[in-house]
């Protein structure tokens, strides 16, 4: 099922952030290292109770810094949250994007846990993580 949650939440991010090239942590394709990327991973999912799980989620938003400021970086990851709470405030249309694309379980909601920057690699690299909730079945 985790390959599907990033699908979904690879879905939600694609429709609010146009122009941001965004995929699930699991795809075969190679990670291209020139261009502003947010990368979806579904790291763990927790059965709570009945049909009700909790998925960890880390969206990993790189940015080149040979191509981009701090300041452009900065601004992609302001853009990349307010897409996640607003994901996380608008259940109904959130479930409308993610429950067809992700195809296993449905939205239930989403909590921003934390975000943290730094550079690797010559790369402007911001991880946020999520706590998203599902209902299976």
């Amino acid at each position: 099922m985790n390959a599907s949650v990033e699908r979904g939440l690879v879905a939600v991010l694609r429709e609010a952030l146009p122009g941001l090239h965004v995929r699930e942590a699991t795809c075969a394709d190679p990670l291209p290292s020139d261009l502003q990327m947010a990368v979806v991973e579904c790291s763990s999912i927790e059965h709570v109770a009945g049909p009700l799980h909790r998925a960890t989620v880390r969206v990993w938003l790189g940015t080149p810094a040979f191509d981009a400021g701090e300041t452009a970086h900065t601004h992609s990851v302001g853009r990349l949250r307010t897409a996640l709470e607003t994901a996380a405030a608008d259940s109904v249309a959130t479930a409308a994007v993610f429950d067809p694309a992700c195809g296993e379980a449905s939205w239930r909601g989403c909590f921003v846990q934390s975000v943290s920057q730094d550079v690797v690699d010559n790369t402007w690299r911001t991880t946020i993580q999520a706590v998203v909730g599902l209902s299976a079945g």
